[in-house]
């Protein structure tokens, strides 16, 4: 697709998009942070695995619970003031993590730290679509290796925070406000969209942002084919896959590495560095190898990294595994959004939006089922799960192949 803009409205589509980037950047910020300090909290808490697992929970619920409410407030108001919103939610959200006292009282707070995440991550990708399109680029990969990018530099933050040995609390509030005035002072490059909004730089789409119903007629078996299903699996896999290393990677190096605070927050940055640097080469790779060959490599690798991880006589090696699982990890899920868009030619819209929560159900079950495995096997153990998970996407990566023609194809 091509388009052809003035050069003041382009200017202001850059602006748009480096905001809507910084804004992907904080997101991913304001998680790693969470994430960095989590072996301290755990061990403030005295929380077993299982009990963690089933708090980590909350996050997901709240994710989930976020979604269609997110996308009709968009609608109505504009992603600039839902992500503003969602924004302050998750960052209250954030401090009060630092705050519990008890494992269920964690698992509250993760609700309603995960309701303001997940409808903070929705309006930022609605932006960004508006954005790519009305520029008539490919800008969305490179929102999500941003978002990568503030992920790690806030996990390699947090682990230095938990070195000089900074109370979390102080490291939390500390953190929250410096998020909160970066994304708002980005919010006044947000271009106006929602129903009743009238930019003449930013003409509003043809269908209203969020608005899920504009194709009320299509039939859902059209979609729901063996293809989509497949699909499915493997979107399923990939953020069990991911969200693993969030939640378990740090309290691995932790409990069974007998790593420091530090140490063990480092693992993650470890990951997140890699995850960040194989999502800036994703349009590349895919561009080389082809979108089912891309992932197939991709799954491999985080196969190996898992096994690396695991059987690593010392615990140097054991960060390249968590580097080789970070790069492994990063391209599966958009590769599948993608490709659930060419399973259904004309109804690109509505088969990613069916895909979407499948992904939201692999964060939601992921961290209790290796909660409970650990708590029965010991967590050494109970990841080698990931890889099994990990091996299944590499068998099924031929359904992510790009299926337009060769003409078509955009790299």
């Amino acid at each position: 697709m091509s388009t052809t803009v003035d050069a003041g409205p382009h200017r202001l589509l850059r602006r748009a998009a480096y905001a809507t980037g910084g804004v992907f950047a904080l997101s991913g910020a304001v998680q790693a942070t969470w994430v960095s300090r989590l072996p301290e909290v755990r061990s403030t808490l005295h929380a077993d695995p299982r009990s963690l697992g089933l708090a980590l929970l909350g996050t997901a619920i709240g994710s989930v619970a976020s979604t269609p409410v997110t996308g009709r407030l968009a609608a109505r108001y504009g992603s600039r003031a839902v992500v503003a919103g969602a924004m302050v939610v998750s960052l209250v959200g954030l401090v009060g993590l630092s705050l519990v006292h008890s494992v269920p009282a964690l698992g509250l707070v993760l609700v309603l730290f995960g309701f303001g995440y997940g409808g903070w991550d929705v309006a930022m990708n609605i932006h960004g679509h508006h954005v790519e399109s009305a520029a008539g680029r490919a800008w969305m990969p490179r929102y999500h290796a941003v978002w990568s990018v503030g992920g790690f530099v806030a996990a390699g933050l947090g682990a230095a925070v938990a070195g000089a040995r900074v109370p979390v609390p102080v490291h939390f509030a500390v953190a929250a406000v410096l998020m909160a005035g970066g994304v708002l002072g980005l919010l006044t490059l947000f271009r106006r969209d929602g129903r009743n909004a009238r930019d003449p730089a930013f003409p509003p789409p043809a269908v209203p942002v969020g608005d899920a119903e504009p194709t009320p007629t299509v039939s859902v078996g059209r979609i729901v084919t063996l293809p989509f299903i497949l699909l499915g699996v493997v979107m399923a896999c990939s953020t069990v896959v991911e969200g693993a290393a969030s939640d378990w990677l740090g309290i691995y190096f932790n409990t069974v590495r007998d790593a420091s605070p530090a140490a063990s927050s480092a693992a993650y940055t470890v990951f997140a560095i890699a995850m960040a640097a194989s999502r800036g080469a994703g349009t590349w790779t895919i561009a080389w190898l082809g979108r089912g060959r891309a992932v197939r490599a991709s799954a491999l690798l985080a196969l190996a990294g898992v096994a690396v991880l695991l059987l690593a006589p010392v615990t140097g090696l054991a960060y390249a595994g968590a580097a080789l699982w970070g790069l492994g990890t990063a391209i599966v899920f958009p590769a599948v959004i993608s490709a659930a868009g060419d399973t259904a030619p004309g109804r690109a819209a509505q088969a990613i939006s069916m895909v979407t929560p499948i992904g939201y159900t692999g964060f939601l079950v992921g961290p209790p089922l290796v909660g409970l495995l650990a708590q029965h096997t010991g967590l050494e153990h109970a990841l080698w799960l990931i890889g099994g998970l990990a091996a299944v996407m590499a068998l099924l990566a031929g359904v992510t192949r790009d299926r337009r023609a060769p003409a078509t194809a955009r790299t």
